[in-house]
């Protein structure tokens, strides 16, 4: 090899990439896309892809944000009173609907126990003086 040679380049792919996995759970945290992730990383989706830990690190981050995003549902829900959000979480976490329970025997109706009303019970507020 002469002096006046470049020296040889490297080819094929760069070497691994160090990833902060803080860094990646924390905007898996975030709900960032893969896509987001990789762009913010500098590297390709498919690098990190190829590494198990960023894997982890995205799913332990999703986790995490669905936790906290359930967590300020239900403070807003029954600290805050918000009735929209009780609404929701009671459809979503309870099973119920605007036409009732949807699974299992809990579909059925109450039973309607009509039983006829003793006449020494006269704890009925309808039923004053005033209106004999």
């Amino acid at each position: 090899m002469s002096d006046t040679q470049s020296p040889k380049r490297e080819q094929g792919r760069p070497k691994v990439h160090n990833f902060d996995y803080e860094q990646i759970t924390r905007l898996g945290e975030l709900m960032c896309s893969r896509r987001e992730i990789a762009h913010v990383l500098g590297c390709n989706v498919s690098t990190i892809k190829r590494d198990p830990k960023a894997i982890e690190a995205i799913e332990t981050g999703f986790s995490l944000g669905k936790i906290k995003l359930r967590r300020a549902m239900m403070r807003n829900a029954c600290e805050n009173m918000n009735a929209a959000v009780q609404i929701f979480l009671s459809k979503n976490l309870l099973g119920m609907s605007d036409q009732g329970l949807l699974d299992g025997a809990d579909t059925q109706p109450l039973p309607w126990n009509e039983a006829p009303q003793k006449e020494d019970d006269a704890t009925d507020e309808t039923t004053t003086t005033d209106s004999q």
